[in-house]
């Protein structure tokens, strides 16, 4: 099961980690791990590329680690929002019809 851990402090998420395979399906073929990496991938990508926000990442074979740096601007922190919320909005979605496959939590820090 991927487990997906979001990290906030003071209600903001700072951050995110996911780890584990779904076990869904056999490599290649699990469509519950390609929208997890998805999800997470996309949303490291507009972070780094699109809006330019320094983050902390970290990639291995089945985990994504990703970071808001604490010295960001408030308008920096407002447009990351978006992507995070909307990243634990995707993944919801998800568990709520792949539960058996798929867990978030959410852990202040």
């Amino acid at each position: 099961m991927t487990t997906v851990t979001f990290f906030r402090k003071n209600g903001r998420i700072v951050g995110f980690e996911a780890s584990e395979h779904t076990g869904y399906s056999e490599e290649g073929t699990d469509i519950v791990c390609s929208a997890v990496s998805a999800l997470t991938i996309t949303t490291v990508n507009g972070l780094q590329e699109y809006l330019k926000i320094p983050v902390g990442v970290e990639f291995t074979d089945g985990y994504i680690y990703c970071t808001l740096q604490d010295d960001i601007s408030d308008e920096d922190w407002a447009k990351a929002e978006i992507l995070l919320e909307t990243l634990v909005l995707g993944l919801n979605s998800i568990v709520q019809e792949y539960g058996n496959n798929l867990n978030t939590i959410e852990r202040e820090v």
